[in-house]
C-alpha cells in the first residue's frame, strides 16, 4: 500500500499540507459563497444542493439513507475551510482534537448527498484525516491491540479480523510478507471487521471499518443503471484481470489492474465486480457493463485492505 505510505509525513509536513489546503479552501470557499450563497443589495435565498444538481433530491430507495440532508455549497465550502484551518494548529493536543473533530464533520458531509467537484474536495481532506486515525501505526480509540499468541502468523492473524494480510503488515511498519512474529507483541488491528457500500445515486463506493468510515471513492456503475442493488460478499481477488478476462491486447477490455469480485446476489447475476479501468473519463457515471469501475489509485487501495469474505452492499 504504497499509495497510503505516502500520505503519511511527519507532523510539520502534515501540518503543512493543511495549512497549504486551507488557503486553497478560503479562496474557494469565497468564491462559492459569492457564486451560490452570498447576499447582495436584495435578499437572495441561498440554494441548496438539491436544487443546483439535478437528479439529487436527498431522497433513497434505501431505508438506511432515507435521511440524508443535503447542504448548501456554501455551507460545505465553509466546513471545508474550517476543518482545514483546525488542522493547521502547530499544538499536539489541540491538533488530536482537531482530527477527531473533522473526521466528524466529514464522515457526516460524506453521507450526504454531493456534487462530484465538492465531494472530491471534501474526500481529499478526509483521507488526509483517517490516514492519521486509521491506517497509520497509532493506537487509539479506533483500533484494537492483538498480543501475538504462540502459533500465529500474520496470515491467521488477519483472517480472524477479517483484514488483508497487506493491511495487517502496513497498520504494523512491517514489510509485507515478513514471517517474524514473537509471543507477547502487540499489534495493531482495526475496530471492525471491513465492509463496503456502494451508492449508486452518488457514484460512490465508502470503505468502513465497522460503522466507522475510512475511504471513500467516485466510481461508475452499469449503464441503464443495470448494476442490481442488494447484498452479496467478496468471493474472488485477483490482479492483472484484463490478462484472464479477454486479453492484454484487447482494446475493448474494460477491466484492469484488480479484481474484487462477488458472490451472486439479486436474483443470481453473476460476474458482478470491482476493477480498474482504461476508461478513466467514464468514471463517474453509468457506464460500465455492470460491475464497479474504479480510478487504479483507488482500486489498488480498496484491494490491499479487504479480503474474501467481506460484506458489500449496493445501494440505490
Amino acid at each position: 500500500m504504497a499509495s497510503r505510505k505516502s500520505g503519511r509525513r511527519g507532523k510539520k509536513n502534515g501540518i503543512g499540507k493543511f495549512v497549504v489546503i486551507g488557503a486553497v479552501l478560503i479562496a474557494l470557499g469565497a468564491g462559492g459563497w459569492i457564486m451560490f450563497g452570498g447576499r447582495d443589495s436584495g435578499n437572495v435565498t441561498e440554494s441548496g444542493i438539491s436544487d443546483l444538481i439535478p437528479g439529487i433530491d436527498g431522497s433513497s430507495d434505501s431505508p438506511a439513507d432515507s435521511d440524508r440532508p443535503a447542504q448548501s455549497l456554501a455551507q460545505v465550502q465553509m466546513l471545508l475551510t474550517e476543518v482545514s484551518a483546525s488542522l493547521a494548529t502547530g499544538e499536539e493536543k489541540a491538533r488530536e482534537g482537531a482530527l477527531r473533530d473533522g473526521y466528524k464533520r466529514l464522515a457526516t458531509l460524506l453521507e450526504s448527498p454531493l456534487p462530484v467537484e465538492e465531494r472530491e474536495r471534501a474526500i481529499e481532506l478526509f483521507h488526509a484525516i483517517t490516514d492519521e486515525l486509521f491506517l497509520s501505526n497509532a493506537h487509539n480509540e479506533f483500533s484494537e491491540n492483538y498480543t501475538v499468541k504462540s502459533g500465529d502468523s500474520f496470515d491467521r492473524i488477519a483472517r480472524k479480523f477479517a483484514i488483508s494480510n497487506n493491511l495487517l503488515y502496513d497498520l504494523n511498519k512491517r514489510p509485507r510478507g515478513n514471517a517474524d512474529l514473537h509471543p507477547g507483541e502487540n499489534l495493531k488491528v482495526p475496530k471492525g471487521a471491513p465492509r463496503v457500500v456502494v451508492r449508486k445515486g452518488d457514484f460512490t463506493t465508502s470503505l468502513y471499518f465497522g460503522d466507522n468510515l475510512v475511504r471513500q471513492y467516485i466510481v461508475a456503475h452499469g449503464k441503464n443503471d443495470n448494476t442490481p442493488v442488494g447484498s452479496s460478499t467478496i468471493t474472488s481477488m485477483g490482479i492483472d484481470p484484463e490478462k484472464s478476462s479477454r486479453g492484454a491486447n484487447d482494446p475493448v477490455n474494460e477491466m484492469k489492474l484488480r479484481w474484487i469480485g462477488l458472490a451472486n446476489y439479486a436474483g443470481g447475476r453473476t460476474g458482478i465486480g470491482f476493477h480498474g479501468t482504461q476508461y478513466l473519463d467514464s468514471i463517474p457515471g453509468m457506464t460500465s457493463r455492470g460491475c464497479i469501475r474504479m480510478r487504479d489509485h483507488d482500486v489498488v487501495e480498496l484491494y490491499d485492505i479487504l479480503r474474501i469474505g467481506n460484506k458489500v452492499e449496493v445501494r440505490a
